[in-house]
């Protein structure tokens, strides 16, 4: 199948099924990185929701998530965001994967574990998305998305029994690199016994979150939720800055001086509230802050330094999931220890590319 150009414009590009091909183009014409999207969500919220039997969802951007999550009640700042009193499963997983980074997520592709409904249809329809993947949609709702983007809106069909093939090959400047299928299971078995559930299930989906997140990477997790995702660094600390930082700005979203306006359209209101968030002075700011806590913190490679520990204690991180095996890792155990938090070397890395 020819797609509608590779990474870049000027780039013809085409797609190959190995062995019978997962997906279906129900409406539209796919880029290279709209699949590469795809795909790599797609894995995504098909494991979390294997993982704890509830829908997941994730809003994907150049190859990495925005935003994650598993279905869950929405907060007065999520109604007031998209508009809404409630949502179902499905759609309320997107809703919350989407509320981590609304800058982010403007022009995502999102995924969902579950049947597109029509409550998460006319949600998708008002928001600024290029496209979805899913197992099913209900009837009539494939009409209402591909009217989107003047009718370029992509609709993509999986089959959820799908299972890829053992060996990944990438040709790269004329050279062949293959390897096994990165399926080493991620369980609760990793994590110290002694957690309590909530933290573990936390931990646990940022494991599943940062397989499929450009490496460097570092997530904060809450309540089932991503908060902030700091990918593709070259530097650890970076990416825990980077994490940090939106996951104080999905905090001060929730401050109460910080509203949604309900009059506006969705995509500007949620311009509008940030631009509110960055209005805080340091006096209203700071001690809201301070408010922020039970974070779950992983990292997809060892932390090399404890400088990464006193960055996380500052926004509200209070168990932490690496792999361990570094040098200093003492030293990174005992700067959890002084900050009270609860770590757990997990002895798995989780490096994507």
């Amino acid at each position: 199948m020819h797609l509608r150009h590779g990474m870049n414009p000027h780039q013809p590009a085409t797609v190959t099924p190995l062995d019978g091909s997962p997906i279906t183009v129900l409406h539209g014409a796919p880029s290279y990185i709209n699949l590469l999207d795809a795909l790599n969500a797609w894995q995504l919220v098909r494991t979390a929701s294997t993982t704890f039997a509830r829908p997941a969802a994730t809003s994907f951007k150049h190859v990495s998530p925005a935003g994650a999550a598993l279905a869950g009640p929405l907060d007065e700042v999520q109604r007031a965001t998209f508009g809404v009193d409630r949502l179902g499963p499905v759609a309320s997983a997107y809703a919350r994967a989407r509320d981590a980074d609304p800058k982010s997520s403007y022009g995502d592709f999102g995924a969902v574990s579950h049947p597109v409904d029509p409550e998460l249809a006319e949600l998708l329809r008002r928001l600024s998305c290029d496209g979805v993947i899913a197992p099913g949609y209900d009837e009539s709702v494939v009409g209402t998305l591909s009217a989107k983007k003047r009718g370029g809106f992509l609709v993509l069909a999986v089959d959820p029994a799908y299972e890829p093939p053992a060996e990944e090959v990438r040709d790269v400047y004329g050279l062949r690199l293959t390897q096994h299928r990165d399926d080493l299971p991620l369980t609760r078995d990793l994590l110290d016994p002694a957690l309590p559930d909530a933290a573990a299930r936390d931990l646990l989906l940022g494991l599943i979150v940062l397989r499929y997140t450009q490496s460097n990477s570092i997530a904060l997790v809450r309540d089932g939720m991503t908060i902030g995702i700091g990918a593709g660094q070259q530097s650890r600390i970076d990416c825990t800055r980077l994490a940090g930082a939106k996951a104080d700005t999905w905090w001060l979203r929730r401050h109460p001086s910080v509203v949604p306006d309900p009059g506006l359209p969705l995509s500007a209101r949620q311009a509008a509230h940030l631009a509110a968030v960055d209005r805080l002075c340091p006096a209203d700011r700071t001690p809201w802050l301070a408010g922020l806590t039970d974070v779950a913190m992983v990292s997809d490679g060892a932390i090399p330094f404890a400088d990464n520990i006193d960055e996380a204690a500052r926004h509200g991180v209070r168990t932490l999931a690496e792999p361990g095996g570094s040098l200093r890792t003492p030293e990174v155990v005992a700067a959890c220890a002084a900050h009270g938090i609860t770590a757990t070397q997990t002895g798995v890395r989780l490096f994507h590319h």
